[in-house]
């Protein structure tokens, strides 16, 4: 009876944590049908809440009202919703067969559960590897997108868009002007 006791404990822990990933899972899943369903009480929360007295966020005389105004747009709040569902999905599916795989003590189960994992975690050496193998290549691609936006997209003046106003804020935290500085 001693020796299983290492045994359930690893058992009742995995059986804990899948418990913890369905529950996250379930919100992640709600959160998505909610902004599926009712992207207009999304976006108005959202307004009202960067709109607020207390919000940290709103020192930049309505420039975050207005960056959100244009970012907060149903087409990406939708696209966001699709991400948000399929992830949710995703992870409460694998949680399920771990929680059930050791409530149940099923073999097939664990197989299945652990087989995902492998998967997963051959998934993010292999990110890994290509993020260390083309960093130069990302990191030219990122500088020309950067400076093809700044040159086409920055305005000066009173009509000042989405980009302008992000283009300002990162170069007020940042301490500096454009990609390269003053290139």
């Amino acid at each position: 009876m001693v020796a299983d006791c290492g045994a359930n404990c690893a058992r009742w822990f995995l059986c804990l944590a899948n418990f913890v990933f369905i529950a996250v899972s379930t919100g992640v899943l709600i959160a998505g049908t909610w902004l599926a369903a009712d992207k207009a009480s999304f976006i108005n929360l959202t307004i009202n809440v960067t709109s607020s007295e207390i919000n940290p966020a709103n020192s930049s005389n309505g420039d975050a009202e207005k960056i959100l105004k244009e970012f907060v747009e149903p087409a990406v709040i939708e696209q966001a919703a699709y991400i948000l569902i399929a992830l949710g999905a995703f992870l409460f599916i694998i949680s399920f067969l771990g929680y059930c795989g050791a409530i149940k003590e099923s073999r097939v189960l664990l197989t299945a559960y652990g087989i995902f994992l492998i998967i997963i975690f051959a998934l993010q050496i292999a990110l890994i590897l290509l993020s260390t193998i083309y960093k130069s290549q990302a990191e030219h691609h990122s500088k020309g997108f950067l400076k093809t936006s700044l040159s086409k997209y920055y305005t000066t003046g009173t009509n000042k868009d989405a980009v302008t106003h992000s283009w300002d804020l990162v170069m007020a935290h940042m301490s500096c002007c454009g990609v390269d500085g003053f290139d």
